[in-house]
């Protein structure tokens, strides 16, 4: 009769790192680690690929995989199958098998019983390595008996129908994984399985980062460990925040994944009937709707790099829309038109997506949601640009979104009132001050003092080294101090403007910059010259492509998601709910409306030099801010005398 004693932990020892409490029993978990180990697998990998949580300590791997296959062997032999039990507590022993060795035959053995004799060397080397490749490879041990291995999944097979528990979406996440880590998931309101699913779809594949202790590694652990047990969770991990790669989409809306000039191709797919391409040649040579909006887009390389991507994509979303109304671009009317502006207004549900996704997932969509007046006006004036070019070369004959296109919001552009008092940018610099002493501090430092004190907007933030410069004696007064430094910034319109520097911002950038160095020796990043050195760098690799580029400079992605993180701890800080409301809402370009309200008074309005710093083509534009400075109009109307107040000797 086999011992199934239960072994017993060594007085003094600790359990080890990440001690699964199992409370019900044999999980599929388990089930998995012991069929891999089995068929020989090592335990420190199959540990690594099925349990949901890391086993730092290898004594931890193996303490718990006697003890789940000891329990797994009783289950067996308590069902009568005693060779099958016997064989389980044999392939599933988890030290190492090294004495066990494969008699494999010779090369002449081999091929008199395979009766390949007649073979040549060459091909009977190559069989005989096919043969017996997997014995060979490392971290796999070597299978002493085959029968031995049917023996022992054929107890695991009865285990898994008969004696094993499954995860429920109400189960406590104590029931599933270690007490440490079901601590740090309470403590973040994560009491059930469900909890947790919703939780890592809600705020993205970098849940991790808002669960202190918990750690990519783990993260990607945890993803996995529920994605494979989603059939029994009855809810899913979407594709965006999976470790795993998904395959690209197909079908339906998501089918063209970037506005490239070949899948606005696929986009331009011909439908016959009306057309407004005229008859003759045209100045692109274009005989395609795909080829004229490839000419569309050589002429778009002459605008800024800004205005040229929000263009091909406004363009982008219209030619998607166009095929599913099954027309093409020469097809449209003006009804199409109108019918495309209020489409953008109200878009139907299969077209939006709360939550951002990347354009090779299935979770994708072409819009978050309505576009909002201003944004829709500007798609438009994009949509008109693109059909205006057409006409003016001849490929179509009129232009269906002419008047469309010089659709307006009702108010101004730029909504100014949306920037932060002097209160709560102190509140925002305390909740800074109190983050760790590290590099993402110092970043984080260098960003916002960058940002506060020029008014860049957010495209204009991956400024290099190279971009500083001295000012020249000629450019300054005598009351400017002579070390002054500027920031060359080329904005909208290509227009180019130079930005006064403060030291205090210049040491920040300094600061930041000796921990991009770090990086750089330890040859994460490029080491470049200075001159081409990002201002705002990446702290870590690797970074996802589009939140830098190749150099490591943040892009405008990755800066939007740094700003927002700490306008979110701002707003957690903050015990008053208009001050939380605000951070909730604020984003990257709230910054730029506090410094043009900001200049604006310590330049006692001067509007010359508000939109110099700015980089406004037009002085109106800048006035707006004059406009909604509403301290002023209060100021204003309480000066204002009242003929209907009583006078004092009245009474």
């Amino acid at each position: 009769m086999i011992d199934f004693t239960s072994a017993h932990q060594r007085p003094g020892r600790p359990l080890g790192k990440a001690v699964v409490t199992r409370e019900q029993g044999l999980c599929l978990h388990d089930i998995s680690l012991m069929r891999a180990v089995a068929q020989g697998v090592d335990a420190r990998a199959a540990a690594d690929r099925y349990l949901p949580e890391v086993h730092a300590d290898e004594r931890v791997i193996q303490s718990y995989l006697r003890r789940i296959s000891r329990e797994a062997a009783q289950l067996v032999a308590d069902m009568g199958d005693v060779s099958a039990s016997e064989a389980l507590l044999k392939r599933c022993d988890p030290k190492p098998v090294a004495q066990v060795q494969v008699v494999m035959p010779s090369l002449e053995q081999f091929a008199e019983e395979e009766g390949i004799e007649d073979f040549s060397e060459a091909e009977i080397i190559a069989l005989y390595k096919e043969r017996f490749a997997e014995q060979a490879k490392p971290g796999v041990r070597a299978v002493a008996s085959q029968q031995e291995l049917n023996l022992a999944l054929r107890g695991l097979a009865t285990v898994q129908s008969k004696g094993m528990t499954l995860p429920q979406p109400l189960d406590p996440v104590l029931r599933w994984f270690s007490e440490g880590l079901s601590a740090q998931l309470r403590g973040q309101g994560v009491f059930v399985l469900h909890d947790l699913i919703q939780v890592i779809n809600t705020h993205g594949k970098h849940w991790y980062k808002t669960f202190p202790g918990v750690g990519k590694d783990r993260a990607r652990r945890l993803v996995g460990w529920l994605v494979e047990h989603e059939e029994y969770l009855q809810a899913s991990v979407i594709p965006r925040c999976r470790w795993d790669k998904q395959p690209p989409t197909s079908g339906g809306v998501v089918s063209v994944q970037t506005p490239s000039p070949d899948l606005i191709g696929q986009a331009l797919a011909t439908v016959g009937g009306f057309s407004l391409r005229a008859d003759g040649p045209n100045a692109m040579a274009a005989g395609s709707d795909a080829e004229a909006v490839s000419s569309w887009l050589e002429a778009m390389s002459f605008k800024s790099e800004n205005t040229r991507t929000a263009y091909i994509r406004d363009v982008h979303r219209l030619m998607l829309w166009a095929r599913e109304q099954g027309k093409t671009l020469s097809g449209l009317t003006v009804s199409d038109a109108a019918a495309h502006a209020r489409f953008l207004g109200n878009p139907p549900a299969h077209w939006m997506s709360a939550l951002p996704a990347r354009r090779d997932t299935l979770d994708w969509k072409p819009m978050r949601g309505p576009l909002s007046a201003s944004s829709a006006a500007r798609a438009l004036t994009a949509i008109g640009h693109l059909f205006s070019f057409l006409v003016e070369t001849g490929y179509l004959v009129a232009n269906p979104f002419s008047h469309i296109r010089k659709v307006r919001p009702t108010g101004p552009l730029i909504d100014t009132r949306r920037s932060l008092t002097s209160r709560e940018v102190q509140h925002l610099v305390s909740v800074i001050q109190g983050l760790p002493e590290d590099a993402t501090k110092r970043r984080l430092v260098a960003l916002l003092m960058l940002l506060e004190s020029t008014g860049l907007r957010i495209g204009e933030v991956a400024r290099t080294w190279g971009d500083l410069v001295a000012a020249q004696g000629a450019q300054l007064d005598e009351e400017t101090d002579s070390q002054t430094h500027y920031l060359r910034v080329v904005g909208k319109g290509e227009r180019e403007r130079f930005i006064p520097l403060r030291q205090a911002v210049i040491d920040a950038l300094e600061a930041h910059r000796r921990d991009r160095r770090a990086l750089v020796q330890a040859g994460l990043i490029p080491d470049l010259p200075q001159i081409e050195e990002p201002l705002i760098s990446v702290l870590e690799k690797p970074v996802q492509a589009a939140l830098a580029s190749a150099s490591g400079a943040l892009s405008p992605a990755g800066l939007h998601r740094l700003i927002k993180a700490v306008f979110k701890q701002a707003a957690d800080a903050s015990s008053e709910t208009d001050m939380r409301e605000t951070f909730e809402h604020a984003t990257c370009h709230w910054l730029r409306h506090t410094f043009a309200h900001t200049v604006l008074k310590a330049s006692g309005k001067d509007l010359p030099v508000t939109q110099q710093l700015l980089g406004h083509g037009s002085i109106s534009t800048t006035g707006i801010y004059i406009k909604a400075d509403m301290s002023d109009r209060v100021r204003a109307i309480n000066a204002m005398p009242d003929p209907f107040a009583k006078s004092p000797t009245t009474g």
